[in-house]
């Protein structure tokens, strides 16, 4: 296992003790759920959040709209690169509040 899927699993261990998410997955990859939708996924050593419109992650360098497939773009899913592991604690919380709000 990789560091930087050691740090995925640390958040999603975290999170699953402290607000009710499950571990599954989506497009084979590994994925955080709350209420049965995803909202952050490891991805090829790089994380994927569900995020707003005009968060605070779109201005990473590298950080770029979430493609499963080349040309076939998934909106609202930003995929931040590995160089910015330090911040996926933080992404995860703002991810896991934004789909909790779409689905209570």
């Amino acid at each position: 296992m990789s560091q930087h899927e050691q740090h995925y699993q640390e958040i999603g261990d975290h999170l699953s003790h402290t607000d009710s998410v499950v571990k599954g997955s989506m497009f084979g990859a590994k994925c955080l759920k709350i209420n049965k939708k995803a909202f952050a996924m490891f991805y090829k050593e790089d994380m994927v959040f569900k995020l707003p419109v005009g968060n605070s992650a779109d201005s990473l360098e590298g950080a770029a709209t979430f493609e499963p497939s080349p040309g076939k773009q998934m909106k609202g899913w930003l995929r931040v690169p590995n160089a910015h592991a330090a911040q996926w604690d933080e992404l995860s919380g703002a991810a896991l509040q934004y789909v909790r709000s779409l689905t209570e």
